[in-house]
């Protein structure tokens, strides 16, 4: 694969409960961290109870990297808005880079963020009731955010380091391109929790669930029961949900096919957002963009 030299933007969505308006011209296109090679489809992913270790301060990955400009955004809440103003309006940054990713189709008024890549969303932030999720087309994407905003805190909703639970994905789904600490399950969300979001919610503030592909998984598929429970404990008990879907391609059918789209889409269905069958190529590309007013976590 060539590399290409892509436009990239994150825009602030007019339709979820937050509103937008442009203040200031697109910075510059550069370079961003790197991903894993999007011709490799296999790796080793973890055993129950793995953990490893997460970055510094200063976002999802703990990067730190210097201002500079970009796209500005001002973030406002709606009076009507179903969710409560944030507790503080933090003016902050993002940036994001692929190699390889699926495409995702906003269907709802929850997601107030997407970035966008070649014209496709590929990455989208949004409140579910009284949770909060991120969705990302891409594996290599979660966790490597580089950022000064408080991503982390305000998916977990507390200030203090996250407990996550991640899941999904079989031994040979991956590479895994992301380093945190965190308890690690197979296909299934453990036993215990299924049906319990309450204790799922006073275990984990971050739950991750990635999609894996048919062809490792051999049809083993979450429960619409797992499904429901994730769901339960974003909007009902405020829990900060991760869903990982991939690219999708219509010829080949890799990565992800058909009967695995529909199963990542029992989650981003009922959150407004849709992973659809496409397969975007790229070389490394990355952009930045500037929120004057990006929620700050509760807790």
């Amino acid at each position: 694969m060539a590399p290409a030299a892509l436009a990239f933007a994150l825009f602030v969505c007019g339709c979820g409960t937050r509103n937008a308006n442009v203040t200031s011209d697109a910075g510059p296109v550069f370079g961003g961290p790197g991903s894993p090679d999007p011709d490799s489809e296999t790796g080793e992913s973890g055993e129950t109870g793995e953990t490893g270790e997460t970055g510094g301060p200063g976002g999802l990955g703990g990067i730190d990297a210097g201002p500079g400009p970009g796209f500005k955004f001002d973030t406002l809440v709606d009076s009507d808005a179903p969710i409560a103003a944030p507790a503080e309006c933090i003016e902050c940054w993002l940036t994001i880079s692929s190699q390889q990713s699926g495409v995702l189709a906003v269907t709802g008024d929850t997601v107030f963020a997407t970035a966008e890549l070649s014209g496709e969303v590929v990455y989208a932030i949004g409140d579910y009731d009284g949770g909060r999720f991120i969705a990302s087309a891409d594996s290599s994407l979660p966790f490597n955010e580089v950022t000064d905003c408080p991503l982390r805190e305000w998916l977990a909703d507390r200030l203090e380091p996250p407990r996550i639970l991640w899941f999904g994905w079989t031994p040979n789904d991956g590479p895994i391109p992301f380093d945190i600490e965190a308890t690690v399950s197979d296909v299934h969300l453990p036993p215990e929790y299924i049906g319990e979001p309450a204790a799922l919610a006073a275990d984990y503030d971050i739950v991750m669930y990635l999609e894996a592909s048919s062809q490792f998984d051999g049809g083993d598929e979450p429960s619409d029961a797992e499904m429901q429970t994730l769901l339960d404990y974003v909007s009902v008990y405020g829990g900060g949900l991760y869903v990982v879907s991939e690219f999708a391609d219509p010829v080949t059918g890799v990565y992800l096919g058909l009967a695995d789209l529909a199963s990542v889409n029992r989650l981003l269905l009922p959150m407004g957002v849709e992973a659809l069958q496409s397969s975007l190529d790229w070389g490394d590309v990355a952009g930045k963009v500037e929120f004057s007013c990006f929620p700050g976590p509760v807790g």
